[in-house]
């Protein structure tokens, strides 16, 4: 999943992509679609680390590997975009939008926080 979501983000950020629908001409609304692909990437990131047999990882370490690499991914992306294509540019906003989608994951998964240590204890017994 970690892996099939990355792949999507990587696309998207760097494809030629035409949206035919109303909605991709709305001031602002792809800055509203890269927070929630964040947020979104910023979860699936965090739950690869924190659920899985192999890695271990506490709440903390979770998130915090979670936040690092959805971070500087995005900005990976903002400067492939500027460096590998002609059709796509880099915005400063894009990487605030993809940052406060994160911190929103985050906040979200730190209030949920206990809940998800005592699933993941279930979960190992």
């Amino acid at each position: 999943m970690v892996v099939l979501y990355t792949s999507v983000i990587t696309l998207l950020s760097l494809a030629r992509i035409i949206i035919p629908i109303p909605v991709a001409h709305i001031k602002g609304s792809d800055k509203l679609a890269h927070g929630m692909a964040y947020f979104i990437f910023t979860g699936i990131w965090f739950f690869f680390f924190f659920f899985s047999e192999k890695q271990k990882k506490s709440f903390r370490q979770s998130v915090l590997r979670a936040s690092i690499i959805c971070f500087l991914f995005g900005i990976l992306m903002e400067a492939l975009q500027s460096l590998l294509t002609s059709y796509r540019s880099s915005e400063w906003y894009d990487i605030v939008a993809n940052t406060s989608g994160m911190i929103f994951a985050v906040l979200l998964l730190k209030i949920f926080e206990n809940k998800l240590i005592r699933l993941k204890k279930r979960k190992d017994v």
